[in-house]
């Protein structure tokens, strides 16, 4: 069974004084032009607020607590990827990156839910592949990790990294060690018929 490893056409732009197909380790893009940017509620320096930026795209939106200009404390983003298209992050953020505990989607169909640290996924999370839509509320964590193909456990600078399962729709699920992406050491994988098979891999090679 295949491994799909962490890919999301679009990503949010690093913030940094409001907002100062990318590589697979990485969780920024290049931001499109943007034209203008207004605060329309609240106070968007330091305290709560709701931002406006115009871009080539169309207006994105942030609302939630700043510092210093920056996006800080709990806060929303939505980002327009096109025309039509539009991913978000919710959740927590230290002086205009994502640091702490927060849900990106991505608009189009992968979720990520999780931890984060300087702006990369890392620690505890899980990601969700193939999704054919998304609305915050509509399915728990735990009815997600059962019938949406995914990945859920450590992370280290955006990669599946440490101990983690990665589970398939149709029942089967692969339980061990990850490094860089891959399998790497002792796991255990699940058939759907309920059987089980000890299994030792090397960067991604089997083993035995």
């Amino acid at each position: 069974m295949t491994i799909k490893t962490l890919f999301f056409p679009v990503f949010f732009t690093t913030v940094m004084a409001l907002l100062s197909g990318t590589a697979l380790s990485q969780s920024t893009m290049i931001n499109p032009e943007e034209m203008s940017r207004n605060c329309v509620f609240g106070d968007c320096l330091e305290g709560f607020g709701i931002l406006e930026l115009r871009t080539s795209h169309g207006a994105d939106r942030y609302e939630g607590n700043f510092k210093d200009g920056m996006f800080h404390g709990t806060g929303r983003f939505e980002q327009m990827i096109s025309s039509t298209g539009r991913s978000y992050y919710d959740g927590d953020w230290n002086l205009g990156v994502r640091h702490g505990r927060g849900t990106y989607w991505n608009g189009v169909s992968n979720l990520y839910i999780g931890q984060w640290r300087n702006d990369l996924r890392h620690g505890q999370g899980s990601y969700f592949f193939g999704l054919t839509d998304w609305a915050p509320n509509k399915h728990t964590e735990s009815w997600l990790q059962e019938n949406v193909e995914n990945y859920t456990g450590e992370f280290v600078d955006d990669l599946y990294q440490g101990s983690g399962t990665y589970r398939w729709p149709d029942g089967q699920r692969y339980v061990g060690t990850f490094y860089a992406n891959e399998k790497h050491g002792a796991g255990t994988f699940f058939y759907a018929s309920g059987t089980r098979r000890e299994q030792f891999w090397e960067y991604g090679r089997f083993l035995r």
